[in-house]
């Protein structure tokens, strides 16, 4: 080519440049121009036809939000980039001015890794292929069906651009003292991406960009195996929910807003953690011949019974008449991708709450109890904009030493506050003998706290079906009480092969059963379906099933079966001795038959003594100035534990599907403050109903504070039903005669239906102060 062609060329290439800069240019100040036109034009709209300032005002807010919001997070996202495109050294010279060091500079525990960073940068451009699989057949099924709830319908993904950053570890540690057949190991990852994601939704285009992920994740090796390549299997997961945020393009932009986008942002979230945030695990199989239900659905290492008893002198966030007024507190408690949320106390800075909740713990190590407290105010469903009243977290692994820990906890990133929390451990076991002695446990506590307890776990892994009709796309569907899950759907298959595993805590197994279901995605409809009673599983050696072919019900033909391993392990109140090594030797999950017994500490008085005897549970007395202990122990005296009486009753499940209840009578109940004999009677609920059908009372009992009733009363209830349901009895003074009568209570029992005793027909209970209204 010649000097001259060469010229014009060049020539030509810069004019195209010049002119598309200014095309850009251009279009960016018509955008611009035309966006403050609008809003000047809807300025002088509202003027004209004189429309309420409040509505001229609002949008203007959530633009005033949003932009801060935007701004925020750029902060943030341009920090987690810098990190994950600078080299070490930049970093560590960066940092020094800060406190927030790499985990491997703070933790001696945690190493550098900056050759792995390299090996990933390498291979990044390579796993866009495996992203793509990724999300196509496992996170669009999910979102897909997440969205629905919403009604929005259609999702899939448009595309999928992996950009050029990759994530960034920060720290890697491996643990030494784990079981030989297993290699554990901790990794501090952060992502601040150029990625790009386009969905279509209800046949509305939009998408996200700029990803953002950080996080504790961890990466279990096993089993080891003796051919290449000497693993078997990975488990990859997050030991608790990760810090996720991103940027909304297309149609979605417009509802990048406080409270909308909140929504948006929680479905994802929701979803990362039922994919890989504990007690979820994303499971890869590397070898053939490995049991694939350790490597899938291992068993958890226990369970953990959390109460959140009160808090006192939270932070006044609302504003009264006079100034600053009380809060309306309420507590989230997060265990991995767990979550538990208390009742709302309004107007107080010292709430009670007597809230109790379970929650299986997979890991030990390295994980915690996140507890926050908020501030409710009214807000859009979804949406985060209750204050905030600081955060409290409890170590697994120390309440796993402990076997119980009772303790004020004080609340950080607040100026004031501090909780009660009492948390017990309940490892796992395989004595059907010890149902008994929890279920009695869970009887004495059912008096002061509403919430279901639970006395068992169980495993359910599905393996396959076969001979389904009509060529399905069959899912199998599971439920245990309250508690459903789902597998993944299987495409045009009459064998599908499933192999993933479900774990549901359990009432009571000798009244529960397991509802199977075989569901043709494509109809919706049922396939076969199975039931099995939970009792039969107390009769197995080692309380197992393993790999049992199940025929299925309503299924044409009758030749179509499922093939389903069981596994109940009863929950046990674990109690330990402190051994100083920081942690269990042999492995991370600790056998049950290892516990060692505590011995009684110099403060344990002689009552804790003989209490342990009886009962784990009631090991650790609480201190006399703790008002709201969820402990409940039967007295022998008249006046009760709480001083109110006490009541004697008898509940029995009946053959015709009945809840039978006889009120004998009452003792020990108090005189009025002015001396005057009480006028009791005994109203029941058979809750959550609090209607008039669910409605029992007895005769009225004129001046008497030991009153016999000798009435019986009768509930229609199913097997099924029974275990969601809880009675209510309480004593009711009825004093007065027409419009001077006045009704107070004097005391109140709480009787989980699911946890009734056959051979204990006929008991005492002591009564207790009543439980608002509005809790139930």
């Amino acid at each position: 080519m010649t000097t001259l062609a060469k010229e014009k060329v060049e020539t030509h290439d810069v004019s195209e440049d010049v002119g598309q800069a200014y095309g850009e240019w251009f279009f960016n100040y018509m955008k611009i121009f035309g966006r403050r036109l609008f809003e000047w034009f809807m300025v002088y709209m509202f003027g004209y036809y004189s429309v309420s300032f409040g509505w001229l005002m609002a949008p203007l807010l959530f633009l005033v939000l949003r932009d801060k919001r935007a701004k925020e997070k750029k902060i943030k996202f341009d920090i987690i980039r810098a990190i994950a495109n600078a080299d070490e050294k930049d970093i560590l010279q960066e940092f020094q001015r800060f406190a927030n060091l790499p985990s491997w500079v703070t933790f001696p525990d945690m190493e550098r890794v900056e050759w792995l960073n390299k090996i990933i940068r390498q291979l990044w451009p390579y796993a866009g292929h495996y992203v793509k699989d990724l999300c196509k057949y496992s996170i669009e099924p999910s979102l897909r069906t997440a969205l629905e709830e919403y009604k929005l319908s259609g999702f899939q993904f448009e595309k999928i651009i992996l950009g050029d950053t990759p994530p960034r570890f920060s720290g890697v540690k491996v643990y030494d003292d784990t079981s030989r057949h297993e290699i554990i190991m901790d990794m501090d990852v952060a992502y601040a991406g150029d990625c790009k994601f386009e969905v279509s939704v209800s046949k509305f285009k939009m998408g996200i960009k700029d990803l953002r992920i950080c996080g504790k994740m961890r990466v279990v090796m096993k089993p080891l195996v003796k051919q290449i390549p000497l693993v078997g299997g990975l488990q990859v997961f997050f030991l608790n929910n990760p810090d996720v945020d991103f940027n909304l393009i297309g149609l979605a932009d417009v509802f990048d807003m406080p409270g909308l986008s909140d929504i948006l942002r929680s479905i994802v979230t929701d979803q990362i953690g039922y994919m890989m945030v504990l007690p979820n695990r994303y499971p890869i199989q590397l070898v053939e011949d490995i049991d694939v239900v350790e490597l899938k659905c291992p068993l958890p290492a226990g369970v953990i019974r959390i109460h959140v008893i009160e808090a006192h002198n939270l932070m006044k966030k609302d504003v009264g008449i006079m100034g600053m007024g009380k809060s309306d507190p309420y507590c989230i408690l997060h265990l991995g991708a767990q979550k538990f949320q208390t009742k709302t106390i309004n107007n107080t800075i010292n709430p009670k709450w007597d809230f109790c909740c379970e929650a299986m713990c997979n890991v030990i190590r390295r994980q915690s109890i996140l507890i926050e407290c908020w501030d409710w105010d009214a807000n859009i469903p979804g949406a985060k904009n209750d204050d905030f009243l600081g955060r409290a977290n409890l170590d697994v692994q120390e309440i796993w030493k402990s076997g119980e820990i009772d303790m004020w906890v004080p609340l950080s990133d607040a100026k004031s506050g501090r909780l009660h929390i009492r948390a017990t451990w309940l490892e796992l076991s395989d004595s059907a003998p010890a149902l008994d002695l929890q279920l009695e446990e869970i009887r004495a506590l059912q008096n002061t706290t509403k919430n279901p307890l639970h006395s068992a776990v169980l495993m359910v892994w599905v393996d396959s079906a076969k001979k389904l009709n009509h060529t399905p796309d069959p899912f199998v569907r599971l439920h245990v009480g309250n508690t459903k899950h789902e597998t993944t759907v299987r495409q045009r298959t009459n064998d599908p092969v499933f192999e993933e595993g479900f774990s549901f805590l359990v009432r009571n197994p000798k009244t529960q059963e397991l509802q199977v279901e075989v569901v043709d995605q494509k109809t919706n409809t049922v396939q076969g379906k199975l039931e099995l009673d939970l009792n039969m599983l107390l009769k197995e050696k080692n309380l197992e099933i393993v790999s049992e072919d199940y025929s299925l019900s309503g299924a044409s033909g009758g030749l179509a079966a499922i093939k389903l391993s069981l596994t109940l392990r009863i929950l046990k109140t674990a109690l330990k001795t402190d051994d100083g090594d920081g942690g269990p030797k042999e492995k991370d999950v600790p056998p049950p038959a290892k516990v060692e017994e505590r011995k009684p500490s110099v403060e344990t008085t002689l009552e804790e003594v003989m209490s342990s005897a009886a009962s784990p549970l009631m090991h650790m007395l609480p201190s006399a100035t703790d008002n709201s202990s969820l402990r409940h122990r039967p007295s022998v005296s008249n006046s009760g534990m709480h001083g109110l009486g006490r009541i004697e009753l008898s509940v029995k499940y009946g053959p015709r599907n009945n809840l039978v209840v006889v009120v004998h009578q009452v003792q020990g109940l108090q005189k009025e403050e002015d001396g005057e004999l009480p006028d009791p009677y005994v109203k029941l609920y058979l809750l959550p109903d609090r209607s008039k059908d669910s409605k029992r009372k007895t005769d009225v009992i004129k001046d008497e504070c030991n009153p016999k009733f000798d009435e019986r009363f009768e509930y229609a209830v199913s097997p099924n039903e029974l275990t969601h349901r809880r009675l209510e009895v309480s004593v009711i003074n009825k004093k007065g005669l027409l419009f001077l009568q006045r009704s107070s209570t004097m005391g109140q029992i709480h009787m989980d239906c699911g946890l009734l005793d056959a051979e204990k027909v006929t008991q005492w209970y002591d009564l207790a102060p009543a439980m608002d209204e509005e809790e139930e």
